[in-house]
């Protein structure tokens, strides 16, 4: 029997390839015996009832008299908004955690006292930004989060030449970035010259880390960015580098997967972003200059052609697909 296979990425909360192999069989024939859908599964009848367990406990299931298995799967979009809720509040937890660590780091120290600790002026940070780049003999990760700069979209071209000579590039962006009109521009365009891109709806903090040497960490108000850390090599940076990583597993695949439908228009893409985003009915009427019944109309109708529950589900579902 041939080997059936779907897009690459996960349903379920937790990365268990036993799992996804139950849960995909399973929701492809609900009426499969334990012999059968083991023997699908590859699994012994053991394992698989072990792996319905767990899966209800998951929530990805429950029970359900009167199916061969006693088991019910919920439906895959269902599993994904869970695992979107379960992703945000990881992020807010390591947030609050980060900032407190580095808190406690810098006092320890003396924030600016360690040479491999110091703070910087938005000027400074944005030359080393620069040369960071310049410098970089491997890959730059970041994290892209509001404030954005008023001169976005100007790193672009540096970006796509030392991308060209073998740098790679790692974003997480903001949901709010795909509703920040310069900011989705520069993210489509680098995205389209080979950046990996994944997007989350809270990022931890802004950040930019080039190859294991070098971070900068801009110190973020309300409304302007007024000065960074730079953090050289040391444990603190070791734990940016984790942090990044950690955000990079949670955050949706932007552009990467699966096949672009090629009947979505520019203007529902535009309006997934949107949704992605949160922007209320009002605020996209007033984008497209159409009323709110006619969005409400066009939101119903992405949603059920994505199978989502929510806006930003169906944000993440059109990143996965690689829509956006």
């Amino acid at each position: 029997m041939a080997e059936r296979t779907r897009g690459k990425g996960r349903v379920l909360p937790v990365d268990d390839p036993v799992l996804e192999r139950v849960y995909a069989e399973l929701a492809r024939a609900p009426w499969l015996d334990l012999g059968e859908l083991a023997a699908l599964a590859s699994l012994t009848e053991r394992e698989t009832r072990e792996a319905l367990d767990r899966l209800v406990d998951l929530g990805a299931a429950q029970p359900a008299a009167g199916l061969p298995l006693e088991v019910a799967l919920l439906p895959p979009s269902a599993v994904a908004a869970e695992w979107v809720r379960r992703l945000e509040d990881q992020v807010i937890q390591s947030h609050q955690a980060v900032e407190s660590l580095t808190q406690e780091y810098l006092a320890a120290r003396g924030a600016g006292s360690a040479s491999r600790i110091r703070a910087v002026s938005a000027e400074e940070m944005l030359h080393l930004f620069e040369t960071g780049q310049e410098n970089c003999r491997a890959g730059v990760r970041g994290i892209a989060a509001p404030p954005f700069a008023a001169v976005i979209g100007t790193n672009d071209q540096r970006q796509l030449r030392r991308m060209r000579d073998g740098i790679s590039y790692r974003t997480i962006y903001a949901a709010e970035a795909l509703n920040h009109p310069a900011a989705r521009a520069s993210m489509l365009h680098t995205l389209a010259h080979g950046e990996e891109g994944r997007f989350i709806a809270r990022t931890p903090m802004k950040l930019v880390i080039f190859d294991e040497d070098l971070a900068l960490v801009p110190v973020v108000s309300r409304t302007r960015t007024s000065e960074s850390l730079v953090i050289g090599r040391s444990d603190l940076l070791d734990g940016f580098l984790s942090l990044f990583e950690t955000v990079w597993e949670m955050a949706m695949p932007l552009g990467v997967e699966g096949t672009l439908d090629t009947a979505l228009g520019d203007e529902d893409r535009e309006l997934l972003c949107l949704m992605a985003a949160g922007s209320t009915d009002l605020r996209i009427a007033r984008h497209f200059g159409v009323s709110s019944r006619t969005v409400e109309r066009r939101i119903k109708t992405v949603l059920e052609r994505l199978g989502a529950t929510s806006r930003f589900q169906a944000g993440a579902l059109a990143a996965r697909r690689g829509w956006l």
